[in-house]
């Protein structure tokens, strides 16, 4: 038994080391669950179990370890990049592109901070590279900056800097997080009137009643309308002296037609003073009353694979089915279903008209799940190949002779991004299930994080004992609170934004759900976690690209 045992322990063969990587991983997500004050580190425990596993005498095959680790960051990335591609462009084109901005000036500060750190000190960057990603609680960019490393160093030491990159990190991952908590008792503090929820900081969703009393909008059609007023909306029903219709884009809108519109929250304003009004309650025309037209409203799925990339003009809903498309949600983002829109594998469409049309249209797209059960990997290979291959691809800057290249991390994020976001363009089946990608996403950091905690953690307690760990604690405390808190001060001093909107950027940006659920509990509304997501696919892109490009032209 003892020798089967250490069989387990320091055989250094490849199932072995497959063996333990498993068992690290398992017990450290059953660790990972615990609460502890309402605190748990999820899936950042499999770092530090690793971490225990390598102190107490755990041997590994290197070879394999290397692989695993490597292969486990690049499942996750890619499927990150996926799952955020859509939500990512999006974020742009709607209000969430000025919290992005303030996540950028967050990512840019500490970045700046860390440089000024490797200028003033003897210290490499290596290794404050590793305290950042500890203090921002960003494995991910640890990874992007170890390979970085690799690509840029060639001594013996090799091996002895990457461990002290995963040692820095280990040691200022668990101030990271209590850290974006304090930051946010400070700021509640400091402000505590913006702790009120101000209307028309995030971008939603409007449904109103208006009518037609501009003399300029009457007698054009619904095309014409649409052509004229540089807005988004969608005409979904008319009311016309005791009638109720499905308007299509050849409907002339009439004085004193009463109209249901869909639009951005921000935008009621603008269309309010183009129509010419907007209905009182006691205006307001009961919807219900016309027996002869029955109207339903229904969420479609896109399921078959012709409609992939297909702008949604393109279908003429409106004149074959006398349906209204309300919203589309994709990745759990609500768009406006503009003419220009293409549809995507995994549309959610809202639709409004008469049960027997809405009927035929989700039999014509498809509508059933079943389609959506089995993953296309054929697009989840080739984007992982692709990925490999931009990330080995070196970029020729001026000034570095050998280029810099984007590596596993860097590479098949960006091809991600890109395959979630245009692969329909191209007719490239890119869903994915939300379980589905979750799945890959966490095996990928689990067993990322459990090989980094092995091949880094024999000399953890030494170097934390010591007077390295000591400085790196210290610097890794002043990364976490100082940026944060001074971008949440000017955020919440200069700008009209909440406690909850700017609590839930910092989160994202920190790449910090335990904060966030943290600032949830305290929440009356959703505004955290919506801002939360705004930020996070761009903050998560920033730090590994930024991780990676700073370490290439330092070291080169």
């Amino acid at each position: 038994m003892s020798e089967a045992l250490s069989a387990l322990w320091t055989s250094r063969t490849m199932v072995q080391t497959l063996m333990l990587i498993c068992l690290v991983s398992g017990i450290g997500l059953y660790l990972g669950k615990l609460k502890i004050s309402r605190f748990s580190l999820g899936s950042a425990c499999v770092f530090f179990v690793g971490i225990f596993a390598a102190h107490f005498g755990a041997k590994v095959n290197e070879e394999m370890l290397h692989f695993a680790q490597n292969f486990g960051l690049i499942l996750f990335v890619y499927a990150l990049g996926v799952q955020v591609g859509p939500g990512f462009v999006a974020s742009f084109r709607q209000k969430g592109l000025a919290l992005n901005m303030w996540g950028l000036s967050l990512i840019l500060l500490s970045t700046f901070a860390v440089i000024a750190l490797y200028f003033v000190s003897d210290m490499g960057i290596e290794r404050l590279m590793g305290i950042l990603s500890g203090a921002v609680t960003n494995t991910p960019a640890l990874g992007a900056a170890q390979q970085a490393v690799t690509q840029s160093v060639s001594s013996p030491d090799l091996n002895s800097t990457l461990s002290d990159m995963a040692l820095a990190t280990a040691i200022t991952y668990p101030f990271g997080v209590i850290g974006v908590i304090i930051v946010l008792e400070l700021l509640k503090k400091f402000f505590p009137h913006k702790d009120v929820p101000v209307t028309g900081d995030e971008p939603h969703h409007f449904v109103g009643e208006y009518y037609v009393r501009n003399p300029e909008v009457s007698g054009k059609t619904v095309s014409q309308i649409h052509d004229l007023f540089s807005v988004d909306f969608i005409i979904s029903r008319l009311w016309r002296k005791g009638r109720i219709s499905q308007p299509s884009s050849d409907t002339i809108l009439e004085m004193e037609d009463h109209l249901i519109i869909v639009s951005d929250e921000a935008d009621a304003p603008r269309i309010t003073s183009f129509f010419g009004g907007r209905a009182t309650e006691k205006e307001q025309v009961d919807w219900e009353s016309d027996e002869n037209i029955q109207l339903v409203s229904r969420r479609l799925l896109v399921t078959k694979s012709e409609f992939n990339g297909v702008k949604l003009s393109s279908l003429r809903l409106r004149n074959r089915y006398g349906i209204n498309v309300t919203r589309i949600n994709r990745a759990e983002i609500d768009l406006v279903p503009t003419p220009t829109l293409r549809l995507q594998i995994g549309d959610r469409l809202t639709v409004v008209g008469r049960s027997e049309d809405v009927e035929r249209l989700a039999k014509r797209i498809g509508d059933q799940l079943r389609p959506l059960d089995t993953p296309y990997l054929i697009s989840i290979f080739l984007g992982i190949f692709l990925g490999c291959a931009l990330g080995s691809i070196p970029i020729i800057l001026p000034g570095i002779s050998n280029g810099i290249k984007l590596g596993i991390a860097g590479g098949p994020i960006i091809v991600g991004i890109l395959m979630g976001a245009y692969g329909p363009r191209l007719r490239l089946n890119t869903y994915i299930t939300q379980s589905a990608n979750l799945m890959v996403r966490s095996m990928g950091i689990v067993i990322y994080l459990a090989c980094l905690g092995i091949s880094s953690g024999a000399n953890f307690f030494a170097t934390l004992m010591s007077g390295d760990g000591v400085t790196w604690l210290g610097l890794g405390a002043l990364l976490t609170v100082v940026p944060t808190l001074l971008v949440g001060i000017i955020a919440l001093k200069y700008t009209q934004y909440t406690y909850g909107a700017v609590g839930g950027f910092l989160c994202g940006t920190m790449a910090n759900p335990i904060a966030l659920d943290y600032l949830n509990n305290q929440a009356k509304d959703d505004i955290p976690t919506v801002s939360y997501a705004s930020v996070y696919p761009l903050a998560m892109f920033m730090r590994v690209i930024i991780a990676q490009l700073v370490v290439s032209v330092i070291l080169s």
